[in-house]
């Protein structure tokens, strides 16, 4: 075959790729897509605990005026954290407010290994904006009953004490 037939051969299939690459939105780190503010962001068994953290915060760091970040992170509490934070309304003021704000404003994120012990997991995240720089533990389990039966879901976010502080 020579080289003018292969190239007028392979053009349909790279306008196919062109094409494609200008439609299907791009996938995130988690596959979740580009949209931290997606309803269809919700607790799925195939989510690690390492995936649900950066749903949360990236949705908290996207909210908006409707609060649909922690919306969606409220989605990713444990039903046992849910009963100790919400409401919505109560986990909105609760993030809006003191040691978790820092988590609608963060420009970086270093996210530590996580660490896994059966149906508990926890992971150390520090975020990072132009006038503060905090480290979080996220705590998380495996859920056992419906409807979030064998997905992953945060327990608890304790503030790591700064360096001199006590807890």
């Amino acid at each position: 075959m020579s080289a003018p037939t292969m190239r007028i051969r392979f053009l349909p299939v790279l306008l196919c790729l062109a094409v494609l690459a200008a439609v299907v939105p791009a996938q995130g780190e988690d596959g979740a897509g580009d949209d931290p503010l997606s309803e269809d962001l919700v607790p799925v068994p195939a989510l690690t605990p390492a995936e649900v953290v950066r749903i949360q915060l990236e949705a908290l760091r996207h909210n908006d005026e409707r609060n649909r970040g922690i919306e969606v992170a409220f989605r990713f509490a444990s039903p046992a954290n849910r009963a100790n934070t919400g409401p919505l309304r109560r986990f909105v003021d609760m993030i809006r407010r003191g040691p978790y704000a820092l988590m609608l404003e963060f420009r970086e994120a270093s996210y530590g290994p996580v660490e896994t012990r059966g149906v508990h997991a926890r992971q150390r995240v520090t975020l990072s904006s132009p006038r503060a720089s905090t480290s979080y533990w996220f705590y998380l389990s495996r859920q056992s009953e419906a409807p979030f039966a064998d997905c992953w879901m945060t327990d608890a976010v304790y503030v790591e004490p700064a360096a001199g502080q006590s807890a």
